[in-house]
């Protein structure tokens, strides 16, 4: 987990801390108490909100997280003189929950570009089906790496190259330009802000076309996939590494930053070339046309 993640969840912890131990104090319970279900409530809606910030984590993983804390709440009380277990406290910290929740969804779905010539149109589950059966797919890879000359990898979680690790990327969408792509798949796989997003999107250097094939999919074990992957490099500053909110829980579950050398041995054998390929660009490396299609 990147520095700033790690600020922005130790800041919630110890936010949270203080608000527990305060809903424990005395003066601050009989204050409350006539209204205690709201207020179980409102509190968790705020816990949600700060998870969310902290975390940048799926809402059914934020609501499951919140849920998890309000049960350890109930379950710390019960052994604390002079307090209880409620399930009824539970279910209150649930509403808050859902609230927040359905809240966090409705923003998403505001957030989201909703112009189809900007943001692609997503198929239905079916056409997207028959088209990895019959067609290759068109991806975009970041390929980036730190001021140490790292470079960063996720593990990830979805078929195909299910538990590998593999540089962030994603499909182009039905109607969306290549620079529309870079700046959506730098925002939803990288975390960034959209500014950031586009300025990553501007800046990045192109490194050819490559073709990924795959004997799975998303959703069978059995049909093939072939992707034409459009891989753009960046090299970034220690406070555009800072930036990152890379997200975990969805795509990927683990993320690190690998040396080159290690990279080479570490990742799956499609990035092995962008490996190769930074190598090559190394200083006092002879130049490599970025106009070349490879197979890996």
């Amino acid at each position: 987990m990147k520095q700033a993640a790690l600020h922005r969840l130790a800041c919630v912890a110890l936010l949270l801390a203080v608000a527990y131990a305060l809903a424990l104090w005395q003066p601050v319970r009989a204050w409350y108490s006539d209204v205690d279900k709201l207020a179980h409530g409102l509190v968790f809606l705020g816990v949600y909100s700060a998870l969310a910030w902290a975390l940048r984590l799926k809402p059914w993983a934020l609501a499951a997280l919140a849920l998890g804390l309000g049960a350890a709440v109930e379950v710390h009380q019960y052994f604390l003189p002079g307090f209880s277990a409620s399930l009824k406290d539970w279910l209150a910290d649930a509403v808050g929950i859902a609230l927040a929740g359905g809240a966090h969804l409705v923003w998403q779905r505001w957030r989201a570009p909703a112009d189809t010539a900007t943001a692609g149109v997503l198929l239905p589950l079916a056409q997207f089906q028959q088209a990895v059966a019959a067609l290759p797919l068109v991806s975009v890879d970041w390929v980036l790496t730190n001021p140490a000359g790292e470079l960063l990898v996720g593990q990830r979680l979805n078929a195909p190259a299910r538990g590998t690790w593999f540089t962030p990327g994603g499909r182009i969408r039905k109607g969306e330009p290549l620079a529309a792509a870079l700046r959506r798949v730098a925002a939803e796989e990288l975390g960034l802000a959209d500014e950031r997003a586009g300025a990553l999107a501007q800046r990045g250097e192109p490194m050819g076309a490559w073709d990924h094939f795959y004997p799975d999919a998303a959703f069978s074990p059995t049909v093939p996939t072939h992707y034409v992957n459009l891989p753009y490099a960046a090299h970034l500053s220690d406070a555009e590494v800072n930036a990152l909110g890379l997200p975990v829980g969805e795509q990927h579950g683990h993320w690190q930053w690998l040396p080159l050398a290690q990279a080479a041995d570490t990742v799956h054998e499609h990035v092995k070339p962008y490996v190769a390929w930074l190598q090559a660009r190394a200083p006092g490396a002879a130049p490599v046309s970025p106009y070349l299609v490879h197979s890996a």
